[in-house]
């Protein structure tokens, strides 16, 4: 009995003893290849030694490491860290990268026969090449509502600092005004929808002649013609989508590059409640070892993001 009891604990010892090349990988110290070696190892279930190799890059390497990384890299090296059960990257860090990733999704309507809103399409043109965003009525990663865009016009009372005939400055009553153009729309963000807002507003002033002070009237406030307001509040809500999407990212993302696999990681950590669900492979098993073959992780890693 002693003996099978002595033999359970060398059994033990030895999964947790470090090999040579592990041991000269601690002295090298470097956090890229420690990083990947632990996820080597957590990939075998041997978790102490992923945590061990981790805890050999220091956070002001492994911080280091991140801001030289493009974003879905730099996540990966915060969640390589944060899997095998050291620090990571805090929360900002990993929001502003989050923000950077700009996976490729594309937007869609509920019902396919629905035609695209030229407002819609028009902001896509402009800056769906900077989001990372396209038009797909059929199959959409994004399922985004009717857009409906409004005017507002607003006045008030006010005091204008205005020029005199001969150039010099008068104080007139005055009104100003205030043109709001308003952008919504459902969108379906992780499990449910919600209406995101946007707006772009204008302002100017104008007043009534004084003659007493030498000032002439300006009658029509100078702002941009209504079409314009429409296109930058369409614009505003654009950047407003991609910015909910940065912090919830959809599981339907496509996984065609790292960035794609990335998103979908986060995404399962989100959905599911469990900042270690993707590191675990808790997602659609296909996708989790495509995208484990993808990023060069070991089969069983899953996707280690924060």
């Amino acid at each position: 009995m002693a003996r099978r009891l002595f033999l359970l604990i060398l059994s033990i010892a030895c999964a947790h003893a470090r090999t040579p090349e592990q041991q000269a990988m601690l002295k090298r110290a470097d956090c890229a290849e420690l990083l990947r070696a632990a996820d080597e190892a957590r990939a075998k279930g041997q978790t102490e030694v992923a945590a061990d190799l981790a805890a050999g890059c220091p956070q002001d390497k492994l911080l280091l490491l991140v801001a030289s990384a493009p974003a879905a890299q730099a996540l990966l090296w915060c969640g390589r860290a944060q899997a095998a059960q050291q620090k990571g990257c805090d929360g900002q860090l990993v929001s502003e990268l989050a923000a950077k990733l700009n996976p490729h999704l594309t937007l869609g309507p509920a019902d396919p026969a629905t035609p695209p809103d030229p407002l819609l399409t028009g902001a896509l043109d402009l800056l769906g090449k900077e989001m990372n965003f396209s038009w797909n009525a059929d199959a959409p990663d994004v399922i985004v509502g009717k857009l409906a865009v409004t005017i507002d016009h607003f006045t008030s009372a006010t005091v204008a600092s205005v020029l005199d005939a001969k150039g010099g400055k008068q104080r007139v009553p005055a009104t100003q005004h205030r043109f709001v153009a308003k952008a919504e729309a459902q969108v379906e963000l992780g499990q449910k929808t919600r209406t995101l807002h946007a707006t772009e507003e204008a302002r100017d002033t104008t007043w009534e002649a004084a003659p007493k002070l030498a000032v002439a009237a300006k009658f029509e406030p100078s702002v941009p013609p209504e079409d314009e307001l429409r296109k930058r509040a369409v614009l505003s809500w654009l950047r407003a989508l991609a910015k909910a999407l940065a912090a919830e990212p959809p599981e339907g993302v496509q996984i065609s590059d790292d960035k794609g696999c990335v998103a979908y990681g986060l995404s399962l950590n989100l959905t599911s409640g469990n900042p270690a669900a993707a590191a675990a492979g808790l997602g659609d098993p296909a996708k989790v070892a495509a995208c484990e073959k993808l990023l060069g992780e070991p089969a069983g890693a899953g996707i280690p993001v924060p």
